[in-house]
């Protein structure tokens, strides 16, 4: 199994750089306030051999970079960008970014995205949502071998000031496919899926953790789970692999790296906060809010984790 290397990458350079967190919300007693933070990244490198759609660029790279409420496609497959928000109410912040590049020299693909959504008051709404994807076309020759060498980073984060008066909610997931376009077959694939719902009314199975990979991708990662909170939950995980595959014909291969991720905060009427006690009972509420404290802690383990 690789070692895992710590230092300071791009990819950490790039997320330590990034304005997310300066939102600065003064809660009062009476009124409702709520952060949810997802980010990612993902960075492909040491290609054993270049994409037929990237030796036809004008530039040296071909790049696509997304604000809330934009889409942006660059130079046909190679790069694409998406930004959506959506808020509702006085006191409602909802931001996403979605950034995606291929490169010649150095030859590689990378990806960002990042969305933040924070809201005061009694109700309110706030959604933001992003998408970065890179694709690469290679003619791959019988007998030769393609690899690839990659790092990929997922955090999710939600706070809460009135956990039984409003909810948050944080998902992120990452996806890379191999395609034989001739074939129209997956050849490999690699996925990261986590989500947190943080609230008194959230069920602890909300919170999940999974990822999946083909026997040709080789990982190394380690993660850092909070779950089980009413109030502030969190997920982080960071990989680090590699891919190798001898072909035993032609093959026309398709390489696509998706990231998605997404955050909503929420506070319902008063009198939707009240409905929702008798609606599942107010005993049964508590219940439920106290399994989700008493099962807060950290996972460490592979394959699918929840709570």
């Amino acid at each position: 199994m690789m070692k895992l290397k710590l230092g300071l990458t791009k990819t950490a350079v790039l997320l330590i750089s990034t304005l997310v967190t300066s939102l600065g919300i003064a809660a009062s007693p009476s009124l409702a306030a709520s952060l949810a933070v997802s980010r990612g990244s993902f960075t492909i490198d040491n290609y054993s051999q270049s994409p037929e759609n990237l030796a036809n660029l004008p530039d040296d790279r071909s790049e696509a970079i997304a604000g809330s409420g934009s889409s942006v496609n660059t130079n046909g497959i190679l790069t694409s960008a998406k930004g959506i928000t959506s808020v509702t109410g006085r006191n409602v912040i909802a931001d996403a970014l979605a950034l995606a590049s291929f490169s010649k020299d150095p030859l590689e693909s990378f990806n960002f995205t990042s969305n933040v959504a924070s809201g005061e008051g009694n109700t309110y709404f706030g959604l933001a949502q992003s998408e970065a994807k890179v694709a690469g076309d290679f003619s791959i020759k019988a007998g030769d071998i393609f690899s690839f060498d990659f790092t990929a980073f997922l955090e999710l984060y939600t706070k809460l000031e009135n956990p039984f008066g409003e909810i948050a909610t944080a998902s992120g997931e990452l996806s890379l496919v191999l395609l034989d376009i001739t074939n129209q077959t997956v050849l490999d694939s690699f996925s990261v899926f986590s989500k947190i719902v943080t609230s008194a009314y959230a069920k602890p199975s909300e919170d999940v953790f999974s990822y999946d990979k083909s026997q040709n991708i080789n990982i190394d990662f380690i993660k850092n789970l909070n779950f089980g909170s009413i109030d502030k939950e969190s997920a982080t995980a960071l990989f680090q692999g590699s891919y190798r595959r001898t072909f035993n014909s032609d093959t026309r291969l398709l390489l696509i790296e998706t990231k998605t991720n997404k955050v909503t905060v929420q506070a319902p009427e008063p009198s939707s906060t009240f409905a929702l006690l008798f609606g599942f009972g107010v005993t049964g509420v508590f219940l439920g809010a106290k399994s989700k404290i008493n099962r807060q802690g950290k996972l460490f383990s592979t394959g699918i984790d929840k709570v």
